[in-house]
């Protein structure tokens, strides 16, 4: 039952992960995003039971107009925010996060997270048979959701970090977007389905996008090693020192970064000084 309800979110999480090709940031920092991403369920279900007030939404007496200002005013914009907080105080503060596709990446393992662990909640409460619908369409629709967001947050890293007003624009589109699904889904279920193709579809094109524009699309970082030799650096990637033709030994003691020549440890895949990835090293 916890394999169910964890498994959509973790397969897309990897989708959307491997997007991020030319400086993808460690695994580390997505995971601990998507974790955020899952414990912001919390303060938004705290939100929304003090803002609905016990309503319940599938009661046979619900209204529409009820539920229309229960999702458009308080679900979609209170979940997007919050989701929104886990990826704006953790990974945008990072170092690794230094390129308009990172608000996408980060913004979908945040709301995997999130999708996640509503999953295992109606996973305990109706079953596992829920997942027929919630994997195909509710996961995939919170990253939906997200890459609004995480677009607009990609728009302001590209700006310098001035483009504010875009930010409060992104998360005002998914609180709708997010608010007109959970509409959809109580009045006309068929249209969910459209919604999430169209919405799938859009998302991939921002992606595209984000790998299209990224600084470091044609940049690689190949570390380097000082030669014993004649004491100049040398790339890691073969053998011998390019200068003066020497073996390089195994067993070096330390990785200079090629792009701002920090001294790293001998095993690190990212420099500790600008972040850069490393290209895999030569072998000892």
């Amino acid at each position: 039952m916890l394999l169910v309800a964890l498994a959509p979110g973790l397969f897309w999480l990897w989708v959307f992960s491997r997007m991020d090709v030319y400086r993808p940031g460690p695994r580390s920092l997505i995971v601990s995003t998507f974790l955020l991403g899952g414990l912001s369920v919390i303060p938004a279900a705290v939100l929304e039971a003090i803002f609905l007030n016990g309503v319940e939404l599938d009661a046979v007496g619900a209204t529409l107009a009820s539920t229309a200002v229960a999702m458009l005013l308080v679900v979609g914009p209170v979940e997007e925010v919050c989701k929104f907080a886990a990826v704006r105080f953790h990974a945008f503060h990072s170092l690794y996060f230094d390129e308009p596709l990172d608000g996408m990446v980060y913004g979908a393992a945040a709301s995997l997270g999130f999708a996640t662990l509503e999953n295992l909640g109606y996973v305990l409460v109706f079953g596992p048979e829920v997942m027929i619908v919630r994997a195909p369409l509710s996961t995939l629709a919170h990253v939906i959701f997200g890459g609004l967001w995480g677009y607009t947050l990609g728009l302001h890293h590209r700006s310098g970090r001035k483009r504010k007003r875009v930010l409060v624009v992104g998360i005002a589109l998914a609180a709708a977007a997010h608010g007109l699904f959970n509409l959809t889904v109580f009045v006309m279920p068929w249209a969910s389905v459209a919604y999430v193709i169209v919405g799938g579809i859009w998302l991939f094109t921002r992606f595209k996008w984000g790998q299209r524009i990224s600084p470091y699309r044609m940049s690689r970082n190949s570390p380097q090693v000082r030669c014993r030799a004649c004491g100049t650096m040398t790339n890691v990637g073969g053998n011998q020192c390019e200068y003066c033709g020497s073996v390089l030994p195994s067993g070096l003691e330390a990785l200079y970064c090629s792009h701002c020549g920090v001294r790293n440890r001998i095993d690190a895949s990212f420099c500790t000084g600008c972040g850069d990835r490393f290209l895999k090293g030569r072998r000892g």
